[in-house]
């Protein structure tokens, strides 16, 4: 299997009010194509954070991280920027959803930025993913009009759109019903099944967690 992600992080710091947390110390991960990892932990232990830094939102930290063989310190900020849009899909706990945007042209966002000419591909993907996750009847209607489940799987949908080669999931199931949760880790896995996608998930559901290929536990290290 071919590995493409190699992150050694010594430390990330934060600030809390007057005081700097230090979490992730001496933190490593490989990850191969195709691999399903769930990350596990108490609250304040870095999983989001670590999200963010896989994802190339946040770069302040000390370490190395290659990303599909490159190092990423060496990527410019239009590389950072083209692979967020197309390589890399963010499944985030918060909805992130743009209010002025139907929660169709919120979906199709991604492909405004993408460089790529086969658009009429992604548009094929998108009538397949809003049939699988069921959300044709809120296309039209603005973010604020709809439930907090259902603006949960329309940012899903934003996030897979590009058929990325890597998803990111923050708690993807935490406001959703059963049957909904089925139908967004039904895809999730399908798209990894299917396209080699590799998917990474922070997650407190332990019975999605062992659905992983592995799980990773993370502790605050002293």
């Amino acid at each position: 299997m071919t590995k493409i992600i190699d992150l050694e992080i010594q430390e990330k710091v934060y600030k809390k009010k007057k005081s700097y947390i230090s979490i992730l110390n001496n933190f490593k991960i490989e990850v191969s194509a195709g691999e399903k990892i769930a990350i596990v932990g108490k609250s304040g232990v870095g999983k989001s954070s670590l999200l963010n830094i896989l994802g190339l939102i946040d770069r302040n930290y000390t370490g190395t991280y290659t990303l599909f063989g490159l190092p990423t310190d060496k990527l410019s900020m239009k590389d950072l920027a083209n692979w967020r849009n197309e390589k890399i899909g963010f499944v985030l706990q918060e909805s992130a959803l743009i209010n002025s945007l139907t929660i169709e042209d919120n979906i199709k966002l991604p492909l405004l930025y993408s460089r790529s000419s086969d658009n009429k591909s992604k548009l094929l993907n998108f009538e397949n993913i809003i049939r699988a996750i069921d959300i044709d009847s809120i296309l039209k209607k603005k973010p604020l009009e709809c439930s907090g489940g259902e603006k949960a799987r329309a940012v899903f949908a934003r996030s897979i759109i590009m058929n990325p080669s890597i998803i990111l999931c923050d708690e993807p199931t935490a406001s959703l019903d059963i049957e909904n949760r089925e139908k967004i880790i039904d895809l999730l896995f399908k798209m990894n099944k299917e396209f080699n996608t590799t998917i990474i998930t922070v997650t407190h559901d332990n019975e999605f967690a062992n659905r992983h290929d592995k799980v990773i536990h993370l502790e605050r290290r002293k």
